[in-house]
């Protein structure tokens, strides 16, 4: 689906369509509030950085599982502070904002003016209570050279999987920033056992069902942010926000979820999904939800070392083929009309890999790119060869192949991903189907942060799945995140695993590790 056109209602707009409907618009000013309760109890956070600048964020909400977070309609003023220090002595910017009702009591303040490529501090203030402060870091100047980036890749945190230990870790890194590959949130109604009935390590409240409306999704960011580890990691950096699909429902795609709910009804769910998800992530104004339609899409310069494009692959995307799940000769997946990113957004990222003018393009995004052969795997019992992935590009593989296409000869492409709960390091093949065809670009696919439970030290089978896929170099079963150390000369990913995430605080440790040399695509063991 195309975004809607722009459609704009000023202020002067709204009242004659109100006196035209025999309505009257009460007048509500910003007013000095005085909370019974602890106002920021979700934290503070930063996202969007630029050379200039960066969004801070913060929600007003003392009452956080309440339906309005404790708050009333009542539009509330908060100040805002940044700093060069921080203990918050060297302000060098500071104004307020207006946090209302309507944007569930979020803020979302976008500051420029600043210096490239170094540390600012920031806080907010409402009601007499100061916030939390936050660190976050401005992007190097366009066309600078840039000797490191350290940053992590992360996501997929169901609440009751475990517990948030992988965050505390990435907050320890002091990282450039973390990009946040989606799942959130997850949708599902409360429950206090898994599939295999063992006891979940943590438990959402009762009375938590399925996320329909604006008000259930709501509350499940409110539960989630509570989080002391998560508010510690967004505290520490800023982050570059996307979405996959348990942020809406489980698997959907464009206009529809596996349920086959009608189109005009899935919208009304979608569109209240994207306005939770805005409320309470550090974007931009640009990326507003109109209705059920985002603009997630953006391109981020790292200097002369990166370009980095965050892609969407859900709201553009072909439904999945053959009935979703795991499939062997789907002829569907393979038609040429199939997309992941739709006709303008593959014609974006087409200009921009064209344009890209650092050592390394990366393409940051949510399901598995790589062809994949899942025979082998635990789960899939007597299963024929060639199974694979119809969520994942696999399910739309002549796009896959149109952006295979669009790697340059001389650039170095690397692929972020998520989605599967497990850690994946596969070479990216300019012909999947010939074992001598060249590698053209890497893939890292990160585990989950606590999605899955523990997960396993071994895998099982894993010398068969490795058989099956001689791109695949690694497959890991434990909970993390991956931290990516780049020069002009190397890429290193780190991928951390958590020892258990169904007890707080267990030890996190480097699993394995993996390097890049620019200019020679492939992977080697660090």
């Amino acid at each position: 689906m195309s975004p809607r056109p722009d459609r704009r209602l000023d202020r002067r707009t709204l009242f004659k369509a109100a006196l035209g409907a025999g309505l009257s618009l009460p007048l509500a000013w910003p007013a000095r509030a005085q909370f019974q309760a602890f106002p920021f109890s979700l934290g503070v956070a930063s996202g969007e950085p630029a050379a200039d600048g960066f969004v801070i964020w913060t929600r007003l909400a003392p009452e956080p599982l309440a339906p309005w977070g404790g708050m009333t309609p009542t539009p509330i003023a908060v100040t805002w502070e940044v700093a060069a220090d921080a203990g918050m002595n060297k302000v060098i910017k500071s104004g307020s904002a207006v946090a209302r009702l309507e944007s569930g009591h979020s803020v979302h303040v976008e500051i420029d003016g600043l210096e490239p490529a170094r540390d600012y501090f920031y806080r907010f203030r409402a009601g007499g209570a100061d916030s939390p402060v936050g660190r976050v870091k401005t992007l190097p100047a366009p066309g600078a050279e840039v000797r490191l980036l350290k940053f992590a890749a992360a996501g997929c945190q169901s609440w009751e999987g475990g517990y948030y230990t992988a965050w505390r870790s990435v907050a320890d890194d002091a990282l450039d920033f973390v990009f946040h590959y989606g799942d959130y949130i997850y949708e599902y109604r409360a429950a206090t056992v898994d599939r295999d009935n063992r006891p979940l390590p943590r438990v959402m409240p009762a009375n938590f069902g399925s996320c329909y409306t604006l008000t259930d999704y709501r509350r499940r960011y409110a539960l989630y942010k509570s989080d002391l580890d998560l508010q510690a990691a967004h505290a520490s950096c800023p982050f570059l926000p996307s979405f996959d699909d348990h942020e809406v429902t489980d698997n959907w795609a464009a206009d529809s979820d596996p349920k086959n709910t009608p189109a005009q009804d899935f919208l009304f769910r979608r569109a209240a999904a994207f306005q939770a998800w805005y409320e309470h992530m550090p974007v931009r104004r640009r990326m507003v939800p109109r209705g059920p339609d985002v603009l997630a899409h953006r391109h981020f310069r790292i200097g002369t070392l990166a370009d980095i494009a965050v892609l969407d692959t859900r709201q553009y995307r072909s439904h999945q083929p053959c009935g979703d799940g795991f499939k062997a000769n789907c002829r569907t997946a393979d038609e040429a009309g199939r997309t992941m990113l739709g006709e303008a957004q593959e014609r974006w990222l087409a200009d921009l890999l064209r344009s890209a003018t650092g050592t390394w393009q990366v393409l940051a995004q949510q399901v598995l790119f790589s062809r994949l052969n899942w025979r082998a795997f635990s789960w899939m019992q007597n299963s024929e060869d060639g199974l694979h992935r119809m969520d994942a590009w696999d399910g739309a593989t002549a796009a896959q192949g149109r952006v295979i296409d669009m790697f340059k000869p001389a650039g170095n492409p690397v692929v972020l991903t998520g989605d599967l709960h497990m850690d994946l390091a596969l070479e990216i093949k300019h012909d999947w189907n010939e074992a001598k065809s060249p590698c053209v670009g890497v893939e890292f696919l990160t585990t989950s942060i606590s999605s899955g439970g523990d997960g396993t030290p071994v895998v099982k089978n894993a010398d068969a799945i490795l058989a099956d896929n001689p791109h695949l170099k690694f497959v890991g079963n434990q909970r993390g995140y991956t931290r990516h150390v780049v020069t002009p000369q190397r890429w290193q990913a780190d991928l951390r695993a958590v020892e258990r995430v169904s007890v707080p605080g267990a030890p996190v440790a480097t699993r394995k590790s993996f390097v890049v040399e620019a200019g020679r695509p492939g992977l080697v063991e660090a």
